[in-house]
């Protein structure tokens, strides 16, 4: 599972390296001012991230990388060993959305919604 940082000015995926491999994407750093909000994302979220480029993906194991369709970008990073799954909903560029499998996506959600309204 992916590292979460959560600082005053930004947010940070800390990727290992195989997940850096899986990805085909470094860290991710996120600016507190493009963060919309977090949620618990829908069960069936993998169905809304459009076509990989690149990444990783096999159904079921693992789905990794960037995802685009039209007028939607999205970096994605979860395992079946993930309980559940974690969406920021992000302004700016490059991405849109944000899905990373975590153990409590709920408490998760939480800290960061409270972070970004105490700004």
């Amino acid at each position: 599972m992916p590292i979460l940082e959560l600082k005053s000015d930004e947010l940070v995926i800390r990727l290992s390296f195989w997940q850096r491999l899986a990805a085909v994407h470094g860290d991710v750093h996120i600016p507190a001012t493009s963060i919309r909000g977090a949620v618990v994302a829908d069960p069936k979220w993998d169905r809304t991230i459009g076509f990989k480029v690149p990444g990783t993906a096999f159904p079921g194991f693992i789905i990794a990388g960037t995802y685009i369709k039209p007028k939607d970008s999205a970096f994605v990073y979860w395992t079946r060993s993930n309980k559940s799954v974690l969406q920021l909903n992000l302004s700016g560029r490059p991405y849109n959305r944000v899905f990373i499998g975590v153990d409590d996506a709920a408490a998760l959600a939480e800290q960061i919604n409270d972070a970004i309204t105490a700004c």
